[in-house]
């Protein structure tokens, strides 16, 4: 967007009727969807009892647990973090899941399943960490049967993301840089033979809603990156330096999407 110059009069002149109408008109709900709505974007793929899924990095298991309770569906969570699966062993004994959900340790680059042993993927969030995106979407693509279905929830930089804050913001998260550029990205599922059914952007629809409901989430990464500011030494020194960098850059993480540095976008792919 080319800036635009305005005056001291222009910017002091209006009328306070005028403005009061123009935050009146801000402070109205768009109405952003929540994050629930993968799960409607996962129904429209077609689940039944029936399928197998296979949920790639899914950290304590919460999604692997709520797909097989909505759709009753077998489903099978990978993860490299060892902590991770302990969590997610425990909810799967909590939610008494344990002969529709498990999970297993592995390398999401070789998955370590027979070819088309999956009717759909679930993958949230986790696509950044991975070293080689080419090799991910080859092997997803490996394991899943004819007509599979993959459904993934992917952030990506926008043109407002600078230099400045690439350096701050890819390695405290162990994220790689060309993984979040969307040309990269797209090229490398569309090379491994993945067919778009749907692309959804999100922009800032998710944090809107947790600001419009209690979480307000985004408000308190806010917060917290201030206070991270000003209290720094005290912080690196309880916690170490590489917690403080990678809580700082997890905050700018929720709060560059509100300031459209960053979106994330939902696709839905066939193979």
């Amino acid at each position: 967007m080319k800036p635009i110059k305005v005056s001291v009069q222009e910017m002091y002149g209006g009328s306070q009727k005028s403005y009061d109408a123009f935050l009146e008109e801000l402070d109205q709900s768009l109405n952003p969807r929540s994050s629930d709505m993968l799960y409607d974007k996962f129904e429209n793929l077609g689940p039944s009892p029936e399928s197998a899924v296979l949920d790639i990095g899914c950290r304590d298991a919460a999604q692997a647990c709520e797909l097989s309770q909505r759709f009753g569906c077998r489903v099978i969570g990978i993860d490299l973090v060892n902590d991770n699966l302990q969590n997610a062993k425990k909810r799967i004994v909590e939610k008494e899941l344990e002969q529709s959900v498990q999970v297993i340790q592995g390398d999401i680059h070789h998955l370590p399943f027979a070819e088309k042993s999956f009717d759909f993927i679930w993958c949230r969030d986790v696509l950044p960490h991975m070293d080689d995106l080419n090799q991910v979407f080859k092997s997803c693509r490996r394991v899943l049967k004819p007509n599979g279905k993959m459904l993934i929830f992917q952030m990506f930089t926008t043109h407002l993301f600078t230099s400045e804050d690439a350096a701050h913001f890819f390695l405290p998260l162990a994220s790689k840089p060309e993984n979040m550029s969307k040309p990269f990205f797209e090229n490398a599922f569309t090379a491994a033979g993945f067919s778009i059914i749907e692309s959804d952007i999100l922009s800032s629809e998710w944090r809107e809603y947790g600001e419009e409901t209690e979480s307000k989430i985004t408000s308190k990464q806010l917060l917290r990156i201030a206070r991270m500011r000003r209290n720094r030494e005290q912080l690196v020194a309880k916690f170490g330096e590489k917690n403080y960098a990678s809580e700082l850059a997890n905050c700018h993480w929720g709060v560059y999407q509100m300031l459209g540095k960053l979106s994330p976008t939902v696709y839905s792919l066939a193979k």
